[in-house]
């Protein structure tokens, strides 16, 4: 072979895998919303496939057995939590709503003594009615939000049953993602994916422990502040929480204006309380988590939900950490370690001068 055909030989490959990740690329961007999804699917069989693993090196049992017990517990969790505060939180959410518009009166009473705050007020409408021009704006938001809420519940069975499948025999699915690589690639790829299984199940772990404290300390501190409903917003908090940077505040909103209801005074400890166990947990309880667990970068998972928020919405601002997390992952050991040293490694080899003996 010719130095030229080896030369057209390469570029030729090089051009063919450029044209194949720009089409994976922009087939990513055009079903977003599907690859997300099974990225949640594929993230749960992780979980559950970790706590069944688990499970069977410490109890000597089939995977399968360990499996269903896992999901087992889990829904016997999830149900006794509800059976156990679940009424209590469903009473105070239904009390929360009634008192809201009370609590948006109290601020725009408080808000309005303001020369700016008077000026905002004027140009809202007096009755939110007039907001909507007609009915049939009313039956499009009324359609609009059942018909978002048919889709989230379908997208939660389609994470559920991927998940569990996935869960149910991951051998399989590995196997047949690995053959899609040459048999040189395979085991480091493996490798590879296993780290990513293992990031994914810490980064979970770290943050339902950070989700638990978040909860507590809320529901401790708004009872000692004499707010109503407590509970309720506590579970908001830890809720919200999952949501690194941003859902700390989002649960913030209904607090204050829940303490708008007790006066200016106790809104103000309401997001006192708030911003101090953001504060504690941001900076205390997460590094001392993470320290043992995962780290991932502040200001980049920051800006990695904003942008998985513009171009995903909700789905995509859950699901921004842990994809970020397995990403980090994969471009650290495949282009970093096997990519980038390597190289680096081989050109100081080739610009070192040999050794010679005196």
């Amino acid at each position: 072979m010719t130095t030229n055909d080896h030369f057209l030989k390469r570029n030729t490959k090089t051009i063919f895998i450029g044209l194949l990740l720009s089409a994976a690329f922009i087939l990513v961007i055009f079903q977003l919303h599907f690859f997300l999804l099974l990225f949640a699917g594929i993230f749960l069989g992780v979980i559950l496939n970790k706590a069944a693993s688990w499970l069977t090196g410490k109890i000597s049992m089939k995977y399968g057995l360990a499996l269903v017990l896992v999901l087992l517990v889990s829904i016997g969790l999830i149900v006794g939590l509800f059976m156990l505060i679940g009424p209590s939180v469903v009473t105070q959410v239904k009390e929360m709503i009634d008192t809201l518009p009370s609590s948006i009166d109290e601020l725009k009473t408080s808000v309005t003594k303001t020369s700016w705050g008077q000026q905002v007020f004027d140009k809202i409408p007096e009755n939110p009615s007039d907001l909507l021009k007609n009915k049939g704006q009313v039956f499009s938001r009324v359609s609009g939000f059942f018909s978002t809420g048919l889709s989230a519940l379908t997208d939660f069975v389609i994470i559920l049953v991927t998940g569990i499948f996935i869960a149910s025999d991951p051998t399989v699915y590995k196997k047949g993602f690995l053959s899609l690589f040459t048999v040189f690639f395979r085991p480091r790829l493996s490798e590879v994916l296993d780290k990513i299984q293992s990031t994914l199940s810490l980064w979970l772990l770290a943050k339902l422990i950070s989700m638990l404290i978040v909860g507590i300390s809320t529901a401790i501190g708004l009872q000692l502040l004499g707010i109503p409903l407590p509970y309720a917003l506590a579970f908001i908090a830890a809720l919200f929480s999952f949501i690194p940077n941003i859902g700390p505040y989002l649960a913030l909103a209904p607090a204050v204006l829940i303490g708008f209801m007790q006066g200016a005074d106790k809104a103000l400890y309401v997001a006192i309380l708030y911003f101090s166990i953001q504060i504690v947990e941001s900076y205390l309880v997460t590094p001392m988590i993470e320290k043992k667990m995962v780290s991932l970068p502040p200001a980049l998972t920051l800006i990695w939900m904003v942008l998985m928020g513009v171009v995903a919405g909700i789905l995509g601002l859950v699901l921004a950490t842990p994809l970020l997390a397995a990403l980090i992952v994969l471009v650290g050991e495949l282009y970093v370690k096997d990519h980038l040293e390597k190289r680096n490694k081989i050109i100081e080899a080739e610009n070192t001068p040999p050794h010679t003996g005196g």
